[in-house]
């Protein structure tokens, strides 16, 4: 059965463009994106990129040069067509939260519901209270709450009036590193429960990961890559994508039977490839790899740093590569591992397939 587009899709971005007056270079450059009912997608990038500029002009805070965005099939940006913030249907939870000092939790969140009568706007914020998990703190102000509580509280008021879509603006740049993990469940449950649509920028790659359904990386207002979180990760399109979502090891490889000739040694993989590609860039995440024996198919390196990190040990290798260039790779290992004697073998994992770019 073919979908109505209508129905799909929430919001739908078309070869946007941004320039501020006064500029050479364009903000953001030909992006386009699609965002269907009910999932979570981020914008990932450095402070500059072009993200928030994206999520502005979404929310009918900047006007695009070009291109469009549709609302729910609706034109709300494009040629001739500029549709009022107000109007769009769209909540945002702004960075700092934007909650009012002087209003209580309860007022703060029943501020959009103004044209409800009062029995309805009571039911409302009652129900959106218990979703949030705000139950006692009524009748607080926003001084008297930590840093979590707050963005529960923004974002319980830009879930109130049911909008089309909710915009997060950095949603987790304020809170502590313990908080962080926490605050990202609620939100991801929160959001997953009220049904709702969302989209949130972000620097972060442990955001995306935590609860992000797809993610959209830019760099310089281009969009790099669109996909699945873990499919990124594991698979990026060209080495900024690989190096942004953490350390990788790059090197080229020779397509062959059953895998790929590298400067380290043969690597094998699941193939084929398109027929175009013989020379290619591969990334292998340190977690590609596994300690090994002295057994056929293993590399072996020299230690050259270890540093242990909690849950894994990480261990960085000299290979010998052509020519008697050393060739550095990163691993990751037991914590309880053995690395004293200054000698590391390991192996590509069974179950793990190098990201693949082309040369």
């Amino acid at each position: 059965m073919i979908m109505d587009k209508q129905n799909m899709y929430t919001l739908e971005i078309k070869n946007l463009h941004k320039k501020f007056p006064g500029t050479q270079a364009y903000a953001v450059r030909d992006f386009s994106l699609e965002v269907a009912r009910g999932e979570i997608v981020a914008l990932l990038g450095e402070s500059g990129c072009g993200k928030t500029t994206i999520l502005r002009m979404i929310a009918g805070f900047e006007t695009p040069t070009r291109g469009q965005i549709l609302l729910n099939g609706h034109v709300v940006s494009g040629e001739h067509v500029f549709v009022e913030p107000e109007k769009r249907g769209v909540g945002i939870v702004f960075q700092d939260y934007a909650l009012f000092p002087h209003k209580t939790v309860w007022e703060n969140i029943c501020f959009g519901l103004f044209r409800m009568g009062s029995e309805e706007r009571s039911e409302k914020a009652v129900a959106i209270i218990r979703l949030a998990g705000l139950g006692g703190l009524e009748q607080r102000y926003p001084h008297q709450l930590s840093g979590g509580q707050k963005q529960r509280v923004a974002l319980a008021r830009a879930l109130a009036p049911e909008p089309g879509i909710i915009l997060f603006d950095e949603p987790f740049s304020n809170l502590d590193s313990m908080r962080k993990n926490q605050m990202r469940e609620d939100i991801r449950d929160i959001i997953r429960k009220s049904g709702s649509t969302a989209v949130f920028v972000t620097h972060d790659t442990r955001d995306v990961l935590a609860i992000a359904d797809r993610v959209a990386v830019i760099r310089d207002g281009v969009n790099l890559q669109t996909g699945i979180p873990g499919e990124v990760y594991t698979h990026p399109t060209n080495p900024y994508v690989a190096h942004f979502f953490g350390k990788t090891n790059l090197m080229s490889g020779i397509v062959t039977d059953g895998g790929y000739q590298t400067p380290i040694g043969f690597i094998p993989a699941d193939l084929p490839l398109p027929a175009s590609m013989k020379e290619v860039m591969l990334s292998i995440r340190p977690e590609g790899f596994e300690p090994a024996g002295e057994e056929e198919g293993c590399f072996c390196g020299s230690i050259k740093r270890k540093s242990f990190l909690g849950e894994y040990l990480e261990v960085v290798c000299a290979v010998p590569g052509p020519g008697g260039q050393e060739i550095e790779v990163v691993i990751h290992a037991p914590p309880g591992h053995n690395c004293d004697s200054g000698i590391c073998y390991f192996r590509p994992k069974t179950d793990s397939r190098p990201g693949v770019m082309r040369g």
